[in-house]
C-alpha cells in the first residue's frame, strides 16, 4: 500500500523486510509529499487524491506510478513510498495508507511460485538420455509398421505374406501396419533403460551408508553422525565448485565459553582450556 500518513512527526515509517529479502536491519519509508505536513489521521471519506501505477510484478525494489491531488497537481511515486505486504513495521506506533495491489497481485505473491524441484546434472543427464531412446524407439517402431503396410500393400494377393482370416477375409495393409507397431513397440521396449534408475538408486543408497558410517564425521558431544536426508546429496556433494558467504557469521560458530575467572586474588580455571592461557 501507498504510505499516506505515519505516527512519526518526519514522516517516516521503519520495517523490517526479514522475509522478503532477508534483511534484518530496518529500513524507512517515506509518507507521500503533500501528506507529510498532516497532524491528523487520513479521513478515507475525504481522500479525493487519485493514483496511478504500474502493472502488477514482481520487482521488489522498484514502483512507479504518481498521485494527482484535487488540485491537478501531480506527485511522483517510488518505492519509498511503498509498504509491500510481508513486511512487518518496527519502532512506528501507527501508519494508513491505501491498497494498489491486493491478494494475488501483490509482489510478494506474484514472487512465490512455489517449491522447486532441484535435480542434479546426472539426474538431468539421465532424463534426456532416457527421452532420446523413447525417440529412437518410436521412430523404429515407426519405421517398421510403414515398411510392413508397403509390404503387404505390394504382395497382397501372395497369401503368404497376407495370411487371411479363419473366415477368408484379409485385413488390409493400413490395419497390419498399425498391428505390426504396437508389435515392435513390445519387442523392442528394452531398448528404454528402465533399470538404470533401480542401479542408480541401489548405488546411492550404498553410498549414503558409508558417509553415514564415517567416524570423522561423527560428533562426540552431540553424539550424532551425518543425516542424509536426500537420495541425490552424494552428487551434490562431488559437483561443488564454489562456496560463497555474505557475512562472516554465516560459517563460524558464535560460543560463549567459561576460560577463567579471578576472586579474590585466586583463579579459578576451566577443566578443559583454563589450563592454556
Amino acid at each position: 500500500m501507498v504510505l499516506l500518513f505515519s505516527t512519526d512527526p518526519d514522516g517516516i515509517c521503519h520495517i523490517e523486510t526479514s522475509g522478503l529479502d532477508g534483511e534484518s536491519n530496518l529500513k524507512q519509508r517515506q509518507v507521500v509529499r503533500g501528506y507529510t505536513e498532516q497532524d491528523s489521521e487520513v479521513d478515507p471519506e475525504k481522500f479525493s487524491s487519485r493514483i496511478e501505477c504500474e502493472s502488477p510484478n514482481n520487482d521488489l525494489n522498484r514502483f512507479r506510478g504518481f498521485l494527482e491531488h484535487s488540485n491537478k497537481e501531480r506527485v511522483g511515486l517510488s518505492k519509498e513510498n511503498l509498504l509491500l505486504r510481508g513486511c512487518t513495521i518496527r519502532n512506528t506506533e501507527a501508519v494508513m495508507g491505501i491498497v494498489v495491489y491486493a491478494g494475488h497481485e501483490t509482489k510478494a505473491m506474484l514472487n512465490n511460485s512455489g517449491p522447486r524441484y532441484k535435480r542434479s546434472n546426472l539426474e538431468r543427464r539421465a532424463n534426456t538420455d532416457v527421452l532420446c531412446c523413447v525417440l529412437l524407439l518410436v521412430i523404429m517402431c515407426l519405421t517398421g509398421a510403414l515398411g510392413h503396410g508397403i509390404w503387404l500393400s505390394r504382395y497382397e494377393n501372395i497369401p503368404f505374406f497376407n495370411i487371411p482370416e479363419p473366415d477368408g477375409h484379409v485385413i488390409s495393409p493400413v490395419l497390419g501396419g498399425f498391428y505390426m507397431f504396437w508389435t515392435m513397440i513390445i519387442l523392442l521396449q528394452v531398448l528404454i533403460p528402465i533399470s538404470l534408475y533401480v542401479s542408480i538408486e541401489i548405488v546411492k543408497l550404498g553410498q549414503i551408508y558409508f558417509i553415514q558410517s564415517d567416524v570423522d564425521f561423527y560428533n562426540e558431544k552431540m553424539d550424532s553422525t551425518v543425516q542424509c536426508r536426500a537420495l541425490n546429496i552424494t552428487e551434490d556433494l562431488g559437483q561443488i565448485q564454489y562456496l560463497f558467504s555474505d557475512k562472516t557469521g554465516t560459517l563460524t560458530e558464535n560460543k560463549m565459553v567459561f576460560r577463567r575467572c579471578s576472586v579474590a586474588g585466586f583463579d579459578y580455571c576451566h577443566e578443559e582450556n583454563g589450563g592454556k592461557y
